[in-house]
Parts: C-alpha cells; sequence; structure tokens
C-alpha cells in the first residue's frame, strides 16, 4: 500500500483552506470574511435560498458517503460548521446501527480527560513515526488525517465502470438500430421500415451522457491520495476508554457513496471493539483498509438509507442564514410547505385598508389517511426550495398588507387584552437563547393560540428565507380543530391559509400553511418518515400537563432531535402544575409562568346542591345505596358478587358496627351511618344528610343533574345568565342524559324555547362539535353535556354554571384480563380545578361538584397518575420499534429515558404478551403483525381480533367481539364497532373512506358497520367455527387444556360402550395457574344435573354483553380438549369466566410463538408454546402444511407493509391462502 499526501496537495476544489472543515461555511457570513475572501457574493433578499450554503461545503460533505439533500440540510442546522455537520451525520448513522453499544463504559466515565490526552498525544508521536508527511494532525488533539492509496479500491471501482461503460455502448448500438417512431407508438411503414420494430431491454439512461471519467484524478505529475481516513475526537471523548468518530474520505467519483459509508461503519466497528479492550486502534484501522479480502466484502452492498435522499412525510429541508444581531425567537430556517392539498394562486391584494385582502390560496379538506401517509412516505419529495422562498415572499408581503386593515387591528386589540401578549418579548427574547422553553399558564391566559402567532408575527417581519414553521400539537382532535379556527379568525383570515390544521382522516391546509395545529398522533405519524422533522422550526407541544403516553413518548423523541436539529424551538405548554418537572427533563431550561384572567368562581359541592335542589331520593331509585334497599334488591345484589367482593362487602359492614362517636377522616362518606355523617357535616340539616345516606356516591346521579338544570334555569339565583358545561364520564351517560331532558318539558322546547342542548365528545363530526360555540338568542339558555374534552382541550367562552360530576373515564390495566380497559374513576384535585376554572370566563360564574366537600379534600388524590404508569405498555413498545430513529435500541433503554419511566416489571410483561400475540420477535423486532397492530390506537389483543377479523372476512362479528371486549357498558358497542371501522380503513384493511359519523347517519337501524363494509367482508360471519379461531388470535395464550380422566365403558346388549366423563370429573389448567376452576357465571359452568354438549365458539363473549339470553347451560363433553377464555379471577379459587371452545388448528395458525413439527412412536407431532399445546397430525403432509400457512400468513401481512392499499382477499396468492385456512378451521 502506498501514501499519498495529505488533503491540501488534491486538485480541483480541494485546494481551499482547511479551516473551513470547521466553522461555518455561509458564502454570505460577515464573521469568516475576516479569515478567508468570501466564496460567493452576498445575496440579495430574493436570490435562491440554495446559494446561502457554499456549494463547496456541499460537495466536500457528500466526499464522505452522505447524499448532497441530506449535506446542506445538516450545514443549514449547524451553521455551515463542516466539522460538526459530519459528526452528526456519522454519529446519527453509526446509532441506526450500534444503538446500545455506543454507550459510554464504566472504565470510561472513571478515565480522566487527562489521562486520555495524554495517551492520545503518545499514540500520534507513534503514528507521524509510521506514516510521516501521510499522517496530518489537522486539529491538535481532535481531528487526525491518514492519506492513503488503496490501489485494490480503486482497480476494483474502474473494473466495474469499464463493465458499465461496455454494457452501455452495446444499448447505445442497439437504440440506434429501433426504429424511433415505433418506440413513439406506430411506424406508417410497418414491416417494410429498414430499422428494427422491437422494445429494446432499457432505453439509454440519462447518466451515459453525465459519467465521470476519473482520468484527471490520475494525471501525470498528479501523485494525490484518492483516500482519507479521518479520526474524529469530538469534545470529552474518552479515546482509547471510548471509540473515536471515523469517516472514510473519497475523490474518487467512480467510488460510490454508499461504499464509503460501509467502509466508515465497518472501521468503526472495529473502534467499538478496541473501546472495550481500552486499546488505541488507529493502526489496525489502517490495517484493515490494507486487507483487500476484508474490504471487497463490504462493496457488494450498493445502497446505504443515508447515500440518498431523505424520506420527508410533508416538507422538504429548511434553509438557514446566519443569525444577525436583531432579536429573533425563530431559528433561521425556511420551512417547507406540504402539498397535502390543491392550490390555485389568485391576484395579488390591493393594499386598502377598507378592503380585506384577497386570500391568495384554495384550500381543500382531504382525506388524510394512514394509507396515504405511507404512500407519501414512500415518494421522494422534490418540491424546490426557491418555490417555497416565493412562497414566503407572498405571505410576507400580505402580512405587511393585512397590518394596515381596521379589521386586523381590531383583533389585534383584542389580542393585546390577553395576559400572554404582556410576556411577548420575553417569550421571544428567551427564545433566541435557548433551544427549549416551559411556558406555564393558568386557563385562558391565552397561552394556546398567542404563543405560536408571536413567533410566526416576528419572523413574517423577517427577510422572507427566515419565515417560521410551527406545528403545535394538541391532546384532541377538536381541540386542534377549534384552536386553528380561532387563530385564523384572530389573522383575518380563513382556516387552510396560513393557519391550518391536520387530524387523523382529516387535513385543511395549504402550500402557504406555517402554522398547523395537529394532534400529537399525527406528528408521531409523521416521525416515522422523517426522523428530523425536516423543514420545521418550532415544535409547540400543548398541555403536556395531561401526561398522556403519547404525550410523554413525544417529550422522549423532540429531546433526541433536538441534538440533530440544534436550530429547531421546542416549546411546552403546561397548567399551572408539575412545570418544573418538565423543565428538569429537558436539562433546566427557562420556565415562564402567566397568570389567568377570570372572574371569581364560587364552588359548591353534593351537600349544597341538594339542599339548594332540595332532592330526595325515591324509594326504588336506581341511585339507591345497596346498603340501603329492600330484601330482594339485596340478595339479587348478593347473587351477582364475586367471593372477593362478598368479604369486601364483609368488611364495609364491618366498618358501620364501629362507635358512632368519632368517624376517621380516611373512611369514604358511602360507609358511613346517618349518624356518622351528622358527626362529619356539622351544620347540615339533616333532610341532606339522610338523602346522601341513601344515595349510592358511585354512580354519577343523572336525576340530580336535571334537577340541578332546573334550579339554575329557573333564575332563582343571583348569578347571571350564561352557558350550562356538565361534565359527565362517557358516551353512554351523555346520551342518557339527553334522552332525559328530551322528556322533559323545559329543556324539550315542544312548547317553548328555552334551552338548547349539545352533547359534546370525541365521536362527533367536526361539524357538531362547532356547534357548541355558537351563542344562543337573549333567553335562551346553552347546555352543553360533555366529557372531560372541555376540561383543557377548549374554551367555550359565555359559560357561566359548571357542574362537575366528580367522574372520568381513564385507561388503566385490567390484571384479570391482561389488557387496557377504559374504567370509570373519580378525577383529581388538579381535574376538579381545571373544571372550575371552565366557568367565569365572561363573568362570576359558579361550580358545583356532585361529590362531598369531605371527599373533596380527603379522598381525592392530588394529580392523575401519568397514563404510561397506569397502561399496559404494549402499544408503546410497538410504536418506539416502529421508528427509525429507535429500532435497533433496546426497549428498556429507551423507556428508560422517559420523563417518569415505567417500572421494569410493566415492560417485561408488556413484551411477553407481545411475543405470545406474534407481534414482536424475542430479539425485540417487529414482526409484520406487530407492524400492522402499532398502525391501530387500540389494546393490542383487540386489534388482532379487529385485523384477522378483516383478513378471513367475518368482520361483523368480530368486531361486536372486539367492542364488547374494550367495553363493559352494550350503550357503547355500535360507536364502538363504527369507530373500529373508521381506524381499518385508515390503515387500508377495509374500503377507504369509512367515517363513523357517516355510518351512524345513513344507517339509522343497528350500528350500520354490516351495510358499510358489504357483503364481500362478511362472507364467513355465520362461521361460527372460523369466528371462535380468529378470537383465539386475539385471546392467546390465554388456553385453558381440559384434562378428562380415563375412559370408563358400560356393557350393553350391544357391546362395551365409553361413558362420557362426569361433570365433577373434568379437570381446567393453564401454564401458569395450575389447574383452574370455570365461574358460576359462565354458559359452560358444569353442573350435575341433565347433561348436554355445549361447544360453543364466540357465544360465551357475546353473552357477557346482553347480545344473548344467559343461560346455566351444563356442560359434560368437550370436542377439543382447549378452551379460550377472556377473564381470570383469583378469590378463594381461580376462575375463569368468559371462555369458548377452540380447536388445535387455530392454536397452532394464529397462536404466539414458534411451531415445531417432531416425529414421536411413529406419529408427527405438532407443538408450540415449548410443548405445552401438542397434538398428533394425520400425516407429515398435513403437519408441514400446517406450518407452511402459518409462515404464508407471515408473509401476506409482510406484502401489505410493502403495499398498504393491497388487499389480502383478492390478490390470487392471499386468496388461496386464506381460503385454504378457512377449510382447514371449519372441517376439522
Amino acid at each position: 500500500m502506498k501514501f499519498g499526501y495529505g488533503r491540501m496537495a488534491a486538485s480541483d476544489d480541494d485546494d481551499k483552506p482547511d479551516y473551513f472543515d470547521d466553522v461555518p461555511c455561509w458564502s454570505a457570513d460577515e464573521e469568516i470574511s475576516e479569515v478567508t475572501p468570501r466564496v460567493v457574493s452576498e445575496p440579495d433578499e430574493h436570490k435562491m435560498v440554495e446559494s446561502e450554503v457554499s456549494s463547496f461545503a456541499v460537495h466536500k460533505l457528500s466526499r464522505y458517503g452522505f447524499d448532497n439533500e441530506r449535506c446542506r440540510t445538516i450545514l443549514r442546522s449547524c451553521n455551515g460548521n463542516i466539522g460538526a455537520s459530519l459528526e452528526h451525520l456519522l454519529l446519527q448513522c453509526f446509532s441506526e446501527k450500534y444503538g446500545e453499544r455506543m454507550q459510554i463504559s464504566e472504565a470510561a466515565v472513571q478515565a480522566s480527560v487527562e489521562e486520555c490526552l495524554e495517551q492520545r498525544q503518545e499514540e500520534a508521536f507513534a503514528l507521524h513515526s509510521i506514516y510521516g508527511e501521510n499522517f496530518v494532525e489537522r486539529i491538535k488533539n481532535r481531528v487526525w488525517i491518514f492519506g492513503l492509496e488503496l490501489e485494490h479500491l480503486t482497480n476494483k471501482v474502474s473494473k466495474s465502470k469499464q463493465r458499465d461503460s461496455a454494457a452501455k455502448d452495446v444499448e447505445k448500438q442497439t437504440l440506434n438500430k429501433v426504429c424511433k417512431f415505433y418506440l413513439q407508438g406506430g411506424c406508417k411503414f410497418g414491416s417494410r421500415c429498414k430499422f428494427q420494430h422491437e422494445t429494446p431491454p432499457k432505453h439509454l439512461p440519462r447518466t451515459l451522457q453525465n459519467s465521470v471519467d476519473d482520468a484527471h484524478l490520475r494525471s501525470n505529475g498528479d501523485i494525490s491520495p484518492l483516500y482519507e481516513l479521518e479520526i474524529r475526537f469530538p469534545e470529552d471523548n474518552k479515546y482509547p476508554y471510548q471509540a473515536p468518530i471515523v469517516a472514510f474520505y473519497s475523490t474518487n467519483e467512480n467510488l460510490p457513496l454508499a461504499y464509503r459509508l460501509h467502509i466508515a461503519e465497518f472501521l468503526y466497528g472495529k473502534a467499538l471493539m478496541s473501546a472495550e479492550a481500552n486499546e488505541p486502534v488507529v493502526y489496525s484501522l489502517i490495517t484493515c483498509l490494507e486487507d483487500e479480502s476484508e474490504i471487497t466484502e463490504l462493496l457488494t452492498n450498493t445502497y446505504h438509507k443515508y447515500s440518498v435522499p431523505p424520506m420527508s412525510l410533508l416538507d422538504i429541508p429548511s434553509t438557514r442564514t446566519h443569525t444577525d444581531g436583531h432579536k429573533q425567537a425563530f431559528p433561521d430556517s425556511s420551512p417547507v410547505s406540504n402539498r397535502m392539498s390543491e392550490v390555485t394562486e389568485e391576484s395579488e391584494p390591493e393594499n386598502d385598508e377598507d378592503e380585506e385582502e384577497e386570500e391568495p390560496e384554495t384550500v381543500i379538506v382531504e382525506n388524510e389517511s394512514y394509507v396515504n401517509l405511507k404512500k407519501k412516505l414512500s415518494r421522494k419529495y422534490d418540491m424546490q426550495a426557491k418555490s417555497v422562498y416565493n412562497e414566503n415572499v407572498k405571505i410576507c408581503k400580505q402580512f405587511r398588507i393585512k397590518q394596515s386593515s381596521r379589521h386586523f387591528q381590531s383583533m389585534l386589540q383584542e389580542r393585546q387584552n390577553l395576559p400572554a401578549w404582556e410576556e411577548r418579548e420575553t417569550i421571544l427574547d428567551l427564545l433566541t437563547k435557548h433551544q427549549v422553553l416551559v411556558v406555564s399558564g393558568m386557563t385562558g391566559c391565552g397561552k394556546t393560540t398567542q404563543i405560536p402567532q408571536f413567533i410566526l408575527d416576528a419572523s413574517l417581519r423577517g427577510p422572507p428565507n427566515r419565515v417560521a414553521n410551527i406545528v403545535c400539537t394538541q391532546p384532541r382532535r377538536i381541540s386542534a380543530i377549534s384552536v386553528a379556527e380561532r387563530v385564523s379568525k384572530e389573522r383575518t383570515e380563513r382556516v387552510g391559509i396560513t393557519v391550518g390544521y391536520q387530524i387523523r382522516l382529516e387535513s385543511v391546509k395549504s402550500l402557504a400553511t406555517r402554522l398547523l395545529y395537529c394532534t400529537t398522533g399525527v406528528l408521531l405519524r409523521r416521525l416515522e418518515g422523517d426522523m428530523t422533522l425536516q423543514g420545521i422550526t418550532h415544535v409547540v407541544v400543548d398541555e403536556v400537563h395531561e401526561r398522556t403516553e403519547e404525550s410523554d413518548f413525544l417529550l422522549l423523541v423532540l429531546k433526541d432531535i433536538m441534538f440533530q436539529r440544534p436550530d429547531l424551538r421546542i416549546i411546552l405548554m403546561s397548567a399551572t402544575l408539575n412545570a418544573e418537572l418538565f423543565s428538569q427533563y429537558f436539562n433546566s431550561c427557562p420556565v415562564i409562568n402567566i397568570p389567568g384572567r377570570t372572574f371569581p368562581v364560587d364552588q359548591f359541592f353534593l351537600e349544597d346542591v341538594i339542599a339548594v335542589t332540595r332532592y330526595v331520593l325515591e324509594d326504588g331509585s336506581p341511585y339507591m345505596n345497596n346498603t340501603k334497599r329492600g330484601p330482594e334488591e339485596k340478595l339479587k345484589a348478593r347473587r351477582k358478587r364475586t367471593a372477593l367482593e362478598e368479604v369486601e362487602e364483609d368488611l364495609r359492614c364491618a366498618h358501620l358496627l364501629e362507635d358512632d362517636t368519632t368517624v376517621k377522616d380516611s373512611v369514604p362518606d358511602q360507609q358511613l351511618t346517618f349518624k356518622q355523617l351528622l358527626i362529619r357535616y356539622k351544620g347540615i340539616s339533616k333532610s341532606v344528610l339522610k338523602t346522601m345516606a341513601a344515595m349510592d356516591l358511585d354512580k354519577v346521579n343523572l336525576e340530580l343533574i336535571e334537577s340541578l338544570l332546573e334550579w339554575i334555569v329557573s333564575g332563582k339565583h343571583s348569578y347571571p345568565p350564561g352557558a350550562v358545561l356538565i361534565f359527565l364520564p362517557g358516551l353512554a351517560e351523555i346520551k342518557m342524559l339527553y334522552e332525559q331532558l328530551q322528556s322533559n318539558a323545559l329543556f324539550n322546547n315542544r312548547h317553548s324555547k328555552r334551552c338548547v342542548v349539545y352533547p359534546l365528545h370525541s365521536s362527533l363530526s367536526s361539524e357538531d362539535q362547532q356547534s357548541v360555540f355558537l351563542k344562543p338568542p337573549v333567553g335562551v339558555t346553552k347546555i352543553i353535556i360533555s366529557t372531560n374534552i372541555a376540561e383543557t382541550s377548549i374554551t367555550i367562552d359565555d359559560v357561566v354554571f359548571v357542574i362537575d360530576s366528580g367522574k372520568m373515564k381513564e385507561k388503566r390495566y385490567d390484571p384479570s384480563k391482561g389488557m387496557e380497559s377504559l374504567e370509570d374513576t373519580f378525577v383529581s384535585k388538579a381535574n376538579a380545578l381545571q373544571r372550575k376554572g371552565r366557568a367565569g370566563r365572561v363573568a362570576s360564574g359558579v361550580c358545583f361538584h356532585l361529590f362531598s366537600s369531605h371527599h373533596y379534600n380527603h379522598q381525592l388524590i392530588k394529580q392523575q397518575l401519568p397514563e404510561i404508569q397506569r397502561v399496559p405498555l404494549e402499544q408503546l413498545c410497538l410504536r418506539i420499534k416502529i421508528l427509525d430513529m429507535f429500532s435497533a435500541h433496546g426497549l428498556q433503554s429507551v423507556l428508560s429515558r422517559l420523563i417518569e419511566p415505567p417500572r421494569i416489571e410493566s415492560l417485561r410483561a408488556s413484551k411477553l404478551r407481545l411475543q405470545d400475540l406474534g407481534a414482536l420477535t424475542p430479539d425485540e423486532k417487529l414482526t409484520p403483525l406487530g407492524y400492522h397492530l402499532a398502525s391501530l390506537p387500540v389494546d393490542v389483543r383487540i386489534g388482532k381480533l379487529m385485523l384477522f377479523g378483516t383478513i378471513f372476512r367475518c368482520l361483523d362479528p368480530a368486531l361486536t367481539i372486539a367492542a364488547s371486549l374494550a367495553f363493559k357498558s352494550p350503550f357503547e358497542m355500535a360507536s364502538l364497532k363504527r369507530q373500529f371501522t373508521e381506524l381499518l380503513s385508515d390503515i387500508g384493511f377495509v374500503k377507504e373512506g369509512l367515517r363513523a359519523r357517516d355510518m351512524e347517519k345513513r344507517w339509522s337501524r343497528g350500528d350500520g358497520v354490516l351495510d358499510a363494509t358489504g357483503e364481500e367482508a362478511n362472507s364467513n360471519a355465520e362461521n361460527i367455527k372460523l369466528i371462535s379461531a380468529i378470537l383465539c388470535a386475539a385471546l392467546y395464550p390465554n388456553v385453558v387444556q381440559v384434562k378428562t380422566p380415563e375412559g370408563k365403558y358400560q356393557y350393553t346388549s350391544a357391546g362395551a360402550v365409553k361413558l362420557h366423563p362426569k361433570a365433577e370429573e373434568l379437570k381446567f389448567v393453564t401454564k401458569n395457574d395450575g389447574y383452574v376452576h370455570i365461574h358460576p357465571s359462565s354458559v359452560n359452568y358444569q353442573s350435575t344435573e341433565q347433561p348436554q354438549t355445549h361447544s360453543n365458539g364466540v357465544l360465551e363473549i357475546l353473552s357477557v354483553t346482553g347480545f344473548k339470553e344467559r343461560h346455566r347451560s351444563q356442560t359434560r363433553h368437550f370436542d377439543s380438549p382447549y378452551l379460550v377464555y377472556h377473564e381470570k379471577i383469583k378469590t378463594s379459587r381461580v376462575f375463569i369466566r368468559d371462555c369458548s371452545m377452540v380447536s388445535v388448528y387455530p392454536l397452532v395458525l394464529f397462536g404466539g410463538g414458534q411451531v415445531h413439527v417432531q416425529l414421536q412412536r411413529g406419529e408427527f407431532v405438532i407443538s408450540l408454546d415449548d410443548g405445552w399445546i401438542r397434538f398428533a397430525a394425520a400425516s407429515h403432509q398435513v403437519a408441514e402444511l400446517v406450518k407452511e400457512l402459518r409462515c404464508e400468513l407471515d408473509q401476506l401481512l409482510q406484502d401489505k407493509i410493502k403495499n398498504p392499499s393491497m388487499d389480502l382477499c383478492t390478490c390470487p396468492r392471499g386468496s388461496r391462502i386464506i381460503s385454504m385456512i378457512v377449510k382447514l378451521v371449519t372441517t376439522q
């Protein structure tokens, strides 16, 4: 191997000074002009943005193997600093390949920096003596360069180039002989034509004209090296205890970019190995490069992710200029609008303050399905920076014109009255100095609507290449829409121009959109294809205090991105709680507090409400406490209780026998006698306390709410007129109260219009949700019945009265079912405070809490547990694995970096469930099924049931079961089924464009799913065995073995007849719990009465939801020795309920884990789950067929990933496989 001189002797543009490598490389940078003459003259305001990044810098960085577009992007982010850009790109590239191996070892932590520098200097001295002038220490102790001349590499790529050239010559000769008219579609000479009428193998490629010859690289007298090994030691790098950054640079234009990166990755892997042994590595790396066999192996792969342009979801990379001395709250980055909507340009507006300017865009509401997003992910975004720049010029001009209009000025006056306006300059100033800012503000301070506008307005006053591009996340759809419309109104334009919104299945924005409100899920989906949010300058995360699983995960992702995007600004907006927690998570970033602007709000509790309404509980009321009911009701309630609930009830009764003279604060009101309530609530009338003692305080009392509404509407109080906002836990309660009010003459408007009632929940259409903001006529009271969606997400200005039921739906993990479910739970004090704050926006208000003052002070928790600590982690694990930035990392290492990590036991259990379900491999890789489940925001078991119901064309019953598993209340079933159908439509598993609200409107009878999805999706809906098999797919590994005793025979005149075992002789065993028992409430419960065969499939599941009358069936015989179950309860014994028989083939085809086929005693045995489930196949062919079908089903799901719009049932291969599985399951 020969060594050549360093890079400074290289020809072409390589003779530029070396200090360009580690300083900003902007052609218009004044600071650099002191060091070196400008490469390009300073551009004027309207010159193309591309010129701001030096082409020299881009070209030089690309020679390390990176695509030009990636080079431009990172150079903008790093102020043109080539060295910093190179290190960013290489670390990003290496982390995807080596992940956790890059973590700093204990030895490196303990080693001192001085010791490391000393060893480094000794090694540099030795290397100088070996390589002489071919070793250049570019920056002392920071950058080492080795000039190399790798002849074997040069020869390899030269031969490859010669072969390509020869092939192109042949193609060119062939093409010359082919008739050009024939190629264009028709030749009038036909068979008489002297040229060939045939299509050549492929047309002459464009690259033929642009092929680069490397002769100039090897010209006479030029001994410059073609290759360089670059070793970089970032600040605080503790080499040799820690691997240095390794780069491979080449001026050989014939060497593909991908090869360079594969070589760099290979060498970095070697460096990691040496770092584990705490040994120097540089000499070894040069030796590796000299080894022809090792390097040749690396040249087989011509593709590398970082050698091709990045795939962006919505935007292309931003452009950036160097920051000047003015105050700017935005990084110097020009956004690139998306192309989601078709836009037509209109004439420019006149500068006339009396006229509204003409709007420049036509905004189209687009169906933004997940399938469409995936298509866009796979399509290279080719929008030119010039068009973005031109769009920004137009936006800035229109903004200047708009500022002079009277309408805009009047809206500006309103904005200036908000508390947030007073902090405007402080916020903008902090954003120039810090990458992350936490804004804590009370309800109504204007933080959600104003802060993004402060940033946008400040950027619009600057040059067009510095216009901000802001994404603001919201926890709910309605808030994204309502806030976008409010901000658009303040800017005197329609939504979708400079301010737009994007929610699942709906996108309203245009090329001019520079402030986008979207749900947190939409931004996380974008990150699947755009890991660094290119083109975005600011991310605003609103309502972070809600601590949803999505928002906590988004903070982790943003924390990672901010190191790759130092120009990105992150603003976290929270209610007044826990602002410091978020600040600490982001390295003690600054916090700014904004006071609220509300009128005084009076607060009343249950005892006050009962007193003011004079509510009396009638006998037999559904809201009466169980302990106060008659003997028949008590007996009925006792029968329904499990053994555990019975023990709890006995303990509760024991409480009541305590001394009535003392009452502990820890004892809930529900467990107190009337006498004890008198002691606790001194001064409260006896009639009120009698009602409280008789009430079931755990239920939401709709009768009491109706009485309170009558009192409010009647006007027998001193409060000003205004809207009433009622908080209920869920859709079922909203519907019940709505129907109850419709039967009351005061509210139904049949005789006189005194009230107007609006429901408000997430299932409503955007149009229906907007109606709650309309102001009613004078004398009419607006009543809004809402879930907690109105707690923080939206602000209804005219609310004066708030009725807080004290309950909410909360995702929780149900250990008995092994899955998450929505449970009714009491609100926290923080929730109660937020609900109270909804009143008093325009005048003094009042809040009625339907729980007692004692419950508020002693029973309510301070704030809810973060969602991530109370729900199963399966969905989050899948989401982590679907993101490229985390795909190579262990789940535990990722989750440990969350703001408040979940328990390790929870993660371990979730990983096990995903593996059992077949969604995750033991080495934490996503399976095809796992990929699709990651796209469904439901419990993974329910998701699998939905997917398999679609694939095997029994969609309607599958969704019915899914809805019953997801929710206890039968009143929610129809709504849930429609929502599930919409989700499946979104990801391309049923026909595209299905919406839950459209189904509800179009098909008034039933739930509308069967009609909407059609016959084809439900052709197997009557196949009970198939539905049972799909149920097995969802519930696995909840499997019970039915153990029967040895056969007994009875002698008859016809001979010996085998007897069925008696009911009490059957035993039931699970893998982990041993012997279990079927719950007495199950239809499969065995009795000693008259036997009958009961091999039901899904009827058990349907029965618990009220779709089938429950029968105490007696079972003595099961056709299959296996049952699947939904729920397991441990009281005096372990009980299973909601169980159904399932045959062995579904267990093997749809269960998790590996399938094994073994020959045992002359029989071919199929086994899975470590041999716990096993059965003998009829023949070896059947055994192999079952195993092969399992693989084919996985492959079908893999194909669906590549082509989301593919119909698995209609494609020939898919149709054959699915039909075969259906036949096998049905005929067993």
